[in-house]
């Protein structure tokens, strides 16, 4: 047997019967015990054994003190009381897999960091048929603050992502991202809180950057844009783009409804139905200053030019071509400057670049010269017998048919000018 070599002496009161103890280092195998253990044992063919027990006679242990520590028969490993953390494995255990545990800490079962320029992990599911994700991320909670999450990434440098998903394969067809809610909150929350974008999506091929679908018998709206803001005088929505496709296209496939309706104050003031028809509340408004309709010309298209006053073609039906001769009754109208509506008996995605607009009532800038004299204003025009040029009448002279309109600017320069008139043919 190893001696005990005590550093103090046991004093025994005997007469008492009550034993005084004074405590001090002990060795075991050893004279000099370390200066920093109060119990220092020293041996090369024997070792120290702690109590053991089962995992059921060790969660039974009666208030156990904070860093007792036994050896679980059952799980064949050190344990340690962690206090109000409860029982805690004190040797590390080699990983391995597959690997399965339950325990309760805070503020995590793990922390992972690498101080390198690597992953800290790497999760990769390596089979082709395979229906499971490479991380799965669940929490049970009831609170909706940001940490109550699946996954939560947080991006703490002066750049980086919080969040980055790749669908790395060209021919493949996988999604980068899928939101699903099977409650009532939103699939998407973004927010921004400084000057980016709370949602940007780029697209560099022929797909969508945003596709919104509503689908079965959902009730819900595709897309809702909302600003709360009341001092924020931004638009709610800008399309932009540099392309030769629409900034907009609205596209009505069903059986009612209207292609588009415009509200103020929840009001409706304006829609455009399914067959493209518009209705305004009040009226509208246009920064051209007169009503024209597309017509053809005889001749080519580039002889001819705005303020050119027009008289009806008697070659070709619906055409017309530059007036000639004076006082003529064939007279229709003036080529439009910037008229502020355009009819047409053409559909709407024809660009008529074939077409004269030709004003038939407003205001217009027009041709004109002195052959009928000076002109002044509220004077009638009509025909002149230069080409397209209109002149001063003599109301002596005028027939039914053959006023254009009335001048609103005084002219007798020399040679062909432009002035407005209103134009109304009688």
């Amino acid at each position: 047997m190893q001696k005990i070599f005590l550093q103090t002496a046991l004093v025994i009161a005997f007469g008492s019967g009550i034993f005084s103890t004074t405590y001090a280092q002990v060795g075991i195998g050893t004279q000099t015990p370390d200066a920093s253990a109060q119990l220092d044992i020293v041996s090369t063919t024997k070792g120290l054994l702690v109590p053991r027990m089962t995992t059921a006679q060790r969660t039974a242990v009666a208030n156990p003190a904070d860093g007792l520590l036994v050896y679980d028969t059952d799980s064949k490993h050190f344990w340690f009381y962690a206090g109000g953390s409860g029982w805690a494995k004190l040797d590390n255990e080699p990983f391995t897999l597959p690997y399965s545990a339950t325990q309760s800490s805070t503020p995590g079962l793990m922390t992972i960091t690498n101080q390198a320029n690597g992953y800290a992990a790497s999760f990769k599911v390596d089979q082709a048929v395979s229906t499971s994700a490479a991380v799965r991320g669940e929490v049970n909670s009831q609170f909706a603050n940001f940490g109550a999450a699946g996954i939560y990434g947080i991006a703490s440098g002066s750049v980086g992502q919080a969040g980055a998903f790749h669908a790395s394969n060209p021919a493949g067809d996988g999604n980068g991202i899928v939101s699903i809610v099977e409650g009532t909150g939103d699939a998407v929350i973004a927010q921004a809180k400084q000057t980016g974008h709370a949602i940007y999506a780029a697209h560099s091929n022929a797909g969508n950057a945003i596709n919104a679908t509503i689908s079965g018998a959902a009730s819900g709206k595709v897309a809702f844009f909302g600003n709360t803001a009341t001092n924020n005088t931004n638009n709610i929505v800008e399309i932009n783009t540099q392309g030769k496709g629409n900034a907009f296209l609205a596209n009505h496939r069903g059986t009612a409804g209207n292609i588009a309706v415009f509200q103020a104050a929840g009001a409706n003031v304006a829609r455009i139905d399914r067959a493209g028809k518009g209705y305004f509340n009040d009226g509208t408004q246009n920064s051209g200053a007169d009503l024209a309709e597309a017509f053809e010309v005889t001749d080519n298209i580039a002889s001819y030019e705005p303020g050119d006053v027009l008289a009806i073609a008697t070659e070709k039906d619906r055409t017309v071509e530059k007036s000639a001769g004076a006082y003529s009754t064939l007279v229709l109208g003036v080529y439009a400057t910037k008229p502020g509506v355009l009819l047409t008996d053409q559909p709407v995605d024809v660009e008529m670049i074939d077409r004269v607009p030709m004003g038939v009532v407003g205001v217009i800038p027009t041709k004109v010269c002195t052959d009928g004299g000076a002109i002044h204003r509220g004077d009638l025009l009509v025909t002149s017998s230069r080409p397209g040029v209109a002149m001063k009448a003599d109301p002596g002279q005028v027939k039914p048919g053959q006023v254009i309109g009335k001048a609103l600017q005084n002219y007798s320069g020399d040679g062909v000018g432009k002035i407005n008139v209103f134009v109304n043919v009688k």
